[in-house]
C-alpha cells in the first residue's frame, strides 16, 4: 500500500493520511531541497526543480520544469480535479539568500537536527513550504481524493532577487500554465508562544519594498588636512535623521490584527495595542509597542540602512560617498512623495536622494473572507484549535504582489509555527524551525488545500 493510503475512500470524508509516515518523508524531501545550493545570485535552481520533478513524477503528478535562463527553473506540476471550480496555485521558491558560512554553527546546505530544530538555509524561508506543498500534492493523489480543482504547484527561482525569472517570466510567458481562481504563497505566519500556536496570519496586504540612495558630494583632497564638506561626515549626519521612525499609520489590515491579538499579549502590551486605535494616544502607545521587530514595521514606514560605499585609501578624503537605504512603504505610500520627505529630514544640499523604480507592482489587498480564508478557519480550528486567523500586513515584499496585479487572488500562509525569535532568523545565519513545526505546518497545508480543492468552502 502506498505511503499515506488508509485504505476506501469517501467523497464526503477522505481517509486522513499517515501522519508520522507522511511528516518523515516531508522531512526528507526538506532535506535534499536544503542540499541544494540555490542561493541567489546565481541561484541555479534548476536542479532543484528537477529533484521536485523526479519525486512528483513517480507519483504519476503531470510535471513539466520551465528554464527561463541557463541554471534557472521553474517547476510547475498539477493533480488535476474536475474543473468544475477555477484551479488552486500553491507557490514557493526555490532560490535562498546567501549565507556567511563562518557565522554558522552547522554547515548550512545540509539539514541538521539539534535541540529539537531543524537546522539549513531556506528551511523557513522557503523550502519548508515547498515541501509541505509537494508533499500535499503527493498525499492527495495517493488517497485519490475527488477534487472540484485542479492545484497547481509552482516551485519558482529567483523570488529573491525580484522574481523577473520567476512568477513574472512565468506569467509573461505561459500565463496558461499557472493561471488559477487562489494561489497560497509565502507571506504569512503563524504565531508559537509557550508551545501553542496563538495565531495565524493570513498575508491579504504587503508593504512596498524600493531601494534608496543617498549620495553625499564634497571636496577631495588629503586627510592630512581635514575639510568641512568631507562626504563621509555629511552622509553620516544624514543617515540618522533618514532613520528616524516615522509616524504611526493604520490600514485596514492592522488595525484588525492589532485588535485580535492583544488578548494574547502581557497587560501593558495588550493595552497599547487596544489604544492604536485611538488618534490621541496613537504615538505613545505605538511607542510601546514597537519594541516587537515585527510589529514596529507593521506599524510605520521603515527605512534601514544596508550598504555603504566611500573611499578608497585611508589617506584620501573622497569626493562622494553614498548609502542605500532599503526602504519598506506601506500599501498606497507614494515612492517619489517619500523621496522628498526623505530629503526634507536631512536638509543638507550636499545629499542627494535617488531611487529606481520598484521591479515589483503595488499588490492590491485581498479580501479577508471567501473560500480560502474559510478553509483556513476551519483547518486552524481542528489542527490549532485555540488560535485566532487574522488579516496579516507582510512587512516583506512577496510575489503575491505579481499574482494579485495579473487578477489572481493570492494569499500567503506560511504553515509552519515559529517564535519570534525563530521567525527574526529568516535571512540570517542558523535559520530554524522546531522538528515539530514541520508536521504541523504539513497537516495546516494539506487541510486548507482539500477544503478549497474539494469545493467545501465555495
Amino acid at each position: 500500500m502506498p505511503l499515506g493510503m488508509l485504505g476506501g475512500v469517501s467523497s464526503e470524508a477522505p481517509a486522513e493520511p499517515r501522519w508520522a509516515e507522511a511528516i518523515a518523508e516531508c522531512r526528507d524531501v526538506l532535506a535534499g531541497l536544503i542540499a541544494i545550493d540555490t542561493s541567489n545570485p546565481p541561484g541555479n535552481e534548476i536542479h532543484a526543480a528537477r529533484y521536485l520533478d523526479a519525486i512528483l513524477a513517480r507519483e504519476g503528478i503531470e510535471c513539466r520544469t520551465f528554464e527561463p535562463a541557463p541554471g534557472r527553473g521553474n517547476l510547475v506540476a498539477r493533480l488535476k480535479g474536475s474543473g468544475r471550480l477555477r484551479p488552486l496555485l500553491l507557490l514557493g521558491h526555490l532560490d535562498v539568500v546567501g549565507v556567511e558560512r563562518e557565522r554558522w554553527t552547522s554547515e548550512p546546505f545540509r539539514m541538521a537536527e539539534r535541540d529539537g530544530y531543524y537546522y539549513g538555509r531556506g528551511v523557513i524561508d522557503d523550502k519548508g513550504m515547498v515541501a509541505a506543498e509537494a508533499l500535499t500534492l503527493m498525499l492527495l493523489k495517493r488517497l485519490g481524493v475527488p477534487l472540484e480543482r485542479d492545484i497547481i504547484l509552482l516551485a519558482e527561482c529567483d523570488e529573491e532577487a525580484g522574481g523577473t525569472d520567476g512568477v513574472r517570466w512565468m506569467l509573461d510567458r505561459h500565463r496558461e500554465a499557472i493561471d488559477a481562481e487562489f494561489a497560497i504563497n509565502e507571506g504569512g505566519r503563524t504565531t508559537l508562544e509557550n508551545g501553542r500556536v496563538t495565531y495565524v496570519g493570513v498575508q491579504s496586504s504587503e508593504k512596498r519594498g524600493i531601494n534608496y540612495t543617498l549620495i553625499a558630494t564634497g571636496t577631495s583632497g588629503h586627510a592630512s588636512m581635514p575639510r568641512l564638506d568631507n562626504a563621509i561626515a555629511a552622509l553620516a549626519r544624514a543617515i540618522p535623521r533618514a532613520t528616524e521612525p516615522f509616524p504611526v499609520e493604520l490600514t485596514l489590515d492592522t488595525r484588525r490584527f492589532f485588535e485580535t491579538i492583544a488578548k494574547h499579549e502581557p497587560p501593558e502590551l495588550r493595552s497599547a495595542m487596544e489604544q492604536l486605535a485611538d488618534p490621541a494616544r496613537r504615538k505613545a502607545a505605538g511607542a510601546v509597542v514597537s519594541h516587537d521587530l515585527m510589529y514596529n514595521a507593521m506599524l510605520r514606514n521603515t527605512v534601514s540602512p544596508t550598504v555603504l560605499k566611500g573611499g578608497f585609501r585611508s589617506n584620501v578624503i573622497p569626493e562622494t560617498a553614498e548609502v542605500t537605504l532599503n526602504v519598506r512603504l506601506l500599501p498606497g505610500a507614494d515612492p517619489d512623495a517619500f523621496r522628498a520627505e526623505l530629503e526634507r529630514r536631512i536638509a543638507d544640499p550636499a545629499v542627494r536622494v535617488t531611487f529606481h523604480p520598484p521591479s515589483r507592482p503595488e499588490a492590491p489587498s485581498v479580501p479577508f473572507d471567501g473560500p480560502v480564508i474559510d478553509a483556513v478557519r476551519r483547518v486552524v480550528a481542528r489542527v490549532t484549535p485555540g488560535a485566532d486567523v487574522v488579516p496579516l500586513l507582510s512587512t516583506g515584499a512577496t510575489d503575491s504582489a505579481q499574482l494579485r496585479s495579473a487578477g489572481i487572488s493570492a494569499y500567503g500562509l506560511l504553515p509552519l509555527p515559529l517564535t519570534s525569535r525563530d521567525a527574526a532568523r529568516m535571512h540570517g545565519s542558523d535559520e530554524r524551525m522546531p522538528i515539530e513545526s514541520l508536521g504541523t505546518g504539513l497537516k495546516l497545508l494539506y487541510g486548507v488545500a482539500l477544503e478549497i480543492a474539494t469545493g467545501r468552502t465555495h
